[in-house]
């Protein structure tokens, strides 16, 4: 069960969710496991992946779906409609969150343990470990009110990725340095590109978009570097406010 004491399956509503990798282990730094885990949560969400995958190109499906394409056959196998709709999502090193509204009962619930498990198996053969991958199930926050997903929008999809981008990410060039709003743009494993760029990837819905970008204008996701230069004080003048709603 997620650690919260509300259900997840009580009201159709937003919830943040956090999953932590047990004892810090590093499990997105590579990009071959961040793809794998980007098709996971797609399969996921619909059903499961289809058998002998190690025969195909999951890189490639990944990018598919975070360029907006469709998984030629032979990837995916699906079993029922969407669990869950992602309106937020973040890798980190160790960790990832998640914005989320559950399509179905016990949409979240059955979503985050699919996804888990799926990863947690796929990582461990990989890695020839044995044991649980993920710090206990998962934490979960329901998000209630506008000002409370004004928060939540920006601190998953630009204080997470920052964090990221000053602690380093393999898949950046030392010599190439990129500026924070230039590795926002770039980095793949996160709703940035989608929600405050012009990627439309399978993992965030068109509506999604939509209903966000009418709930708080054009200027809160085009206006991007008043957010970077406010991300420095942005846990500090929040905190209080916002403490369980984070889940750090």
């Amino acid at each position: 069960m997620p650690k919260r004491k509300e259900s997840l399956i009580e009201k159709i509503r937003p919830y943040h969710i956090v999953a932590k990798a047990a004892d810090g282990k590093v499990i997105f730094e590579s990009e071959e496991d961040s793809s794998r885990f980007i098709f996971q949560m797609y399969a996921a969400n619909i059903g499961k992946p289809a058998i002998n995958l190690y025969r195909k190109d999951i890189k490639k499906a990944a990018q598919a779906l975070l360029a907006g394409e469709s998984l030629p056959k032979g990837f995916v196998v699906k079993e029922h409609d969407p669990l869950v709709d992602m309106f937020s999502f973040a890798l980190a090193k160790d960790h990832y969150h998640f914005g989320l509204v559950p399509s179905q009962k016990d949409g979240i619930p059955k979503f985050m343990q699919k996804l888990n498990l799926a990863f947690a198996k796929y990582f461990n053969m990989k890695y020839k470990r044995q044991g649980a991958l993920f710090e206990g199930r998962f934490a979960g926050a329901p998000i209630t009110s506008p000002a409370q997903l004004n928060v939540m929008l920006r601190y998953i999809n630009i204080k997470k990725v920052l964090d990221v981008y000053e602690s380093g990410w393999k898949g950046q060039d030392a010599e190439d340095k990129k500026t924070p709003l230039d590795f926002l743009i770039s980095y793949p494993y996160s709703s940035f590109p989608d929600l405050f760029q012009d990627r439309s990837s399978q993992l965030v819905s068109q509506e999604v978009r939509s209903t966000l970008r009418k709930m708080f204008g054009e200027d809160f996701f085009t206006k991007i570097e008043d957010h970077i230069d406010s991300s420095g004080n942005f846990m500090k003048e929040q905190a209080k406010s916002y403490k369980d709603l984070f889940l750090d």
